[in-house]
């Protein structure tokens, strides 16, 4: 009789595991009441497993943070390359995108609020993608102040455009007015606003 060994897992699909219960626990306790014993059990590994991948809780809330962030800096920049260059139109586009990936990622961005708000000077690594992709509107609305279309600092006039988008999807569960305004029609009123007050401050 020939005895078949069931094949463990591949240390990828472990982390994977993990890092999807560590996902779903950490959005719905915030990181400091979650235990690592909770992810383990919901990953289905025992705690030492995880212990012996990450060492602790908070280096596997960086590593998590890092996982999830994979190939997002790559479309965000084919997104850019791929704008038509009309302002409207490219605002309109970028508008798209951001409500799409932080309405994706809106547990992610929940987890990164209450880990600031319970330490702020505790926070291991910041969140690349919130960053790179200020970066990324900062560098395109400097072509438009450059050429005179726009007027004010890039850099508030990009924190005050990802503002609108925040605001419209984190705020959905508290202010039951964002329901009133379709993604679509979102876009189309923050651009409107955006524009009128970038182009009219001296």
């Amino acid at each position: 009789m020939i005895v078949r060994e069931t094949p463990r897992p591949c240390v990828e699909d472990t982390r994977e595991r993990i890092f999807n219960a560590a996902r779903e626990i950490f959005a719905l306790k915030g990181p400091h009441g979650t235990t690592t014993r909770e992810i383990a059990d919901r990953a289905g590994v025992n705690e030492a497993t995880l212990f012996r991948h990450f060492g602790n809780k908070s280096a596997l809330l960086d590593a998590m943070k890092e996982w999830f962030c994979q190939n997002k800096e790559e479309r965000l920049r084919e997104m850019y390359d791929s704008l038509p260059g009309e302002i409207e139109a490219d605002l309109k586009i970028i508008g798209r995108f951001m409500i799409e990936g932080m309405t994706a990622n809106k547990d992610l961005i929940r987890v990164a609020l209450l880990e600031e708000a319970a330490d702020p000077e505790g926070v291991h690594v910041p969140w690349r993608m919130p960053k790179i992709s200020r970066d990324y509107l900062t560098k395109f609305l400097e072509s438009y102040v450059a050429r005179g279309e726009l007027h004010g600092d890039p850099v508030i006039l990009a924190r005050i455009y990802v503002g609108y988008f925040f605001a419209y999807i984190m705020g959905s569960g508290l202010w039951k007015q964002s329901a009133i305004l379709s993604p679509d029609e979102a876009v189309d009123t923050f651009v409107n606003i955006f524009l009128n007050g970038a182009r009219s401050i001296t």
